[in-house]
């Protein structure tokens, strides 16, 4: 079960990442994508690229991650 959860968050910031890197490169002029090197066409490849380029997280890094959320949630019950 931990190793689906697991590729589900993985497959998660993959999809996080396309998505970022497609937006800010989308708001670039094709001026500036043909400075970088780049086309408006490019585009789709280069935010593939991006997120296949995001590896697993460490378990310990996970673990971490889910005692801050678990602690922010307790903290922020009482304010």
């Amino acid at each position: 079960m931990m190793k689906l959860l697991e590729q589900i968050a993985l497959l998660a910031r993959r999809w996080a990442t396309y998505q970022r890197v497609r937006a800010e490169l989308e708001t670039y002029t094709e001026r500036e994508l043909a400075d970088m090197g780049m086309s408006r066409t490019d585009i789709g490849r280069i935010a593939l690229e991006a997120a296949s380029l995001v590896k697993a997280q460490p378990k310990a890094k996970v673990e971490e991650e889910r005692r801050s959320a678990l602690l922010s949630q307790r903290h922020s019950a009482y304010l």
